[in-house]
């Protein structure tokens, strides 16, 4: 069972997920992987420097014009590529392009995937993790998903308990934070089947 805000997790993942496999496969399609990732790369950087960027973002998403204005100033500075100035104007005329640096995230670990045939997982943790556990759960992880696997781990103590693993739109959370909630759901009737 889950809520609708996991829900809108899930399928904000399956979005972003969309939006990367497109951009691969359009770069692949016009030759341009390398220009697209590093053009990529500059784009998620001139972003993040603006300070609180996840604001930003979503202002320009709700009002196009500062968008357009946005992406224009772009294109002209980093000397953007067709394909990648075309991936901007549809991220504001969907009304994702609060999406952006996520979506240039799942990119670079997409393309590690795929390029260096490694995975990258990111994991949460409440507690620390000796470096016993870390090895015993890289080792798991090989296990279940083969070939080179690389993690990114953090700590985060909202979870109270137990771990969170990331892996391009695939969650697997272990969290007690997650099992609370979803007994608490439970037990006030307001869950609905998936």
């Amino acid at each position: 069972m889950r809520t609708m805000a996991e829900g809108g997790v899930a399928a904000r993942k399956i979005v972003i997920d969309q939006y990367v496999r497109s951009l691969h496969a359009a770069s692949i399609f016009v030759g341009t992987e390398k220009v697209m990732y590093s053009q990529l790369k500059l784009i998620r950087d001139c972003v993040v420097s603006l300070g609180d960027y996840v604001k930003f973002l979503k202002r320009v998403s709700v009002i196009k014009k500062w968008g357009e204005v946005f992406i224009a100033e772009l294109i002209s500075r980093l000397e953007l590529s067709k394909e990648v100035s075309n991936f901007l104007a549809l991220l504001l005329k969907n009304g994702r392009f609060a999406l952006l640096v996520e979506i240039c995230d799942e990119y670079f670990s997409f393309i590690s995937d795929v390029v260096r045939g490694e995975k990258i997982f990111h994991i949460s943790y409440a507690a620390n993790l000796t470096k016993f556990d870390k090895n015993q759960l890289v080792s798991h992880l090989q296990e279940i998903f083969g070939g080179k696997i690389r993690c990114v781990c953090h700590q985060d103590p909202s979870l109270i308990g137990g771990i969170c693993v990331r892996h391009r739109s695939k969650i697997l959370d272990y969290s007690l934070k997650s099992k609370l909630g979803r007994l608490r759901r439970a037990i006030r009737g307001d869950c609905y089947e998936n």
